[in-house]
């Protein structure tokens, strides 16, 4: 076995550790919400959270989507690459905390409290710590992926690959924008007379990558 043979294999198994913890993740998404169900009416209880859980699931798996899609542009998982990974993988298992809590809460604030989750913000200072939580948490994770693809741009599979993770490093930027906004409004005193501003401060994310393309797609003026 060539030494070449040696890495792929590990890169494997590397690939399949992150996809495993992300699973994992998932599996901690529903343990976090989960009751012993003794009745037909807790049944309803329980799934009375699925809205907050596919939110939760939907977020996490584009954390996953993402490193799988960065795996297919490069086969490169040693040195500072295999660090970001596993660094990954540890933010995600610790992420999912106030990302289960902010999808409740988040979820019975947008039913009119007909969903569970309401119930769990006692004050503004409760709501202040769920948002500012959250957005480290993502703005932490969106930094890796920062680093993971300005990484591998060194060991891109060819040209077209490495202005993929080009692109991917930079929309990752506008997240880690994102998550830093919505934290600091949560934690200015704006958030009193405008609660809902750090949950729109995600928006920030789709209209910034709407704004890069178009940018990106703009033909050249001649010279």
């Amino acid at each position: 076995m060539t030494i070449a043979d040696i890495e792929r294999e590990a890169g494997k198994r590397l690939d399949a550790f992150v996809d495993a913890a992300f699973a994992f993740a998932v599996t901690l998404l529903i343990i976090a919400g989960a009751e012993p169900l003794t009745s037909f009416a807790d049944l309803g209880r329980a799934l009375a959270h699925v809205p907050a859980f596919a939110s939760g699931f939907a977020l996490v798996t584009m954390f996953w989507a993402a490193h799988r899609g960065f795996g297919r542009l490069t086969s490169e998982r040693g040195g500072a690459i295999g660090l970001i990974s596993l660094a990954i993988v540890f933010t995600v298992l610790v992420y999912v905390f106030p990302l289960r809590l902010l999808t409740e809460t988040g979820m019975g604030w947008m039913s009119g409290g007909r969903l569970p989750g309401a119930e769990l913000i006692g004050s503004l200072d409760d709501l202040r710590g769920i948002f500012v939580a959250y957005g480290i948490g993502f703005g932490f994770l969106s930094l890796l992926f920062v680093l993971l693809n300005h990484c591998g741009r060194r060991h891109a599979h060819d040209e077209a690959a490495r202005v993929a993770l080009t692109a991917a490093r930079d929309v990752w930027i506008l997240c880690v924008g994102a998550g830093l906004v919505s934290a600091g409004l949560a934690a200015s005193p704006l958030l009193a007379g405008m609660p809902w501003a750090p949950g729109f401060a995600y928006w920030l994310i789709p209209a910034g990558i709407g704004v890069y393309y178009g940018v990106k797609r703009r033909p050249k003026a001649a010279v």
